[in-house]
């Protein structure tokens, strides 16, 4: 029992730190994150295309990249979902905030914050953007 307290106690440590990690990341860089994503720290492997692939090379989960994301910019998360970004695995987390959307990017393996691009929610961008009303699928 004693045993299982301190495997927890580390567990929340750890995770502590990671979310700690992500905050000063972020604010040492004063909210000023590049639009896109350079690098991260898990590469996707060739042909890994569905959302259960991706899963299964995470090593951040879903929670932990949405209260990484929303150190950075507070608000509500509406989308979360693992992505492939120029062949890293990243979470693409959306939060809606006073001022629209955000898409943060949290890196799938160390819970880093590594982008942030402001959404268009204004509704003006149907001429010339048919199609693209928030609706980013691929497939």
């Amino acid at each position: 029992m004693q045993r299982t307290v301190k495997i927890l106690s580390a567990l929340t440590l750890v995770t502590a730190l990671g979310a700690g990690a992500a905050i000063a990341s972020a604010k040492a860089g004063n909210n000023k994150l590049p639009d896109e994503v350079k690098s991260a720290s898990i590469k996707v492997p060739e042909n890994t295309e569905s959302q259960s692939e991706f899963v299964k090379h995470a090593r951040v989960t879903q929670q932990q990249a949405e209260a990484a994301a929303l150190t950075v910019q507070p608000g509500q998360v509406v989308q979360a979902k693992l992505d492939d970004e120029d062949g890293y695995l990243v979470w693409q987390i959306d939060v809606k905030h006073d001022k629209g959307t955000t898409e943060i990017a949290v890196d799938a393996g160390n819970n880093n914050v590594l982008a942030a691009e402001a959404e268009e929610d204004d509704g003006n961008e149907q001429e010339g953007d048919e199609g693209h009303e928030g609706h980013n699928e691929r497939g």
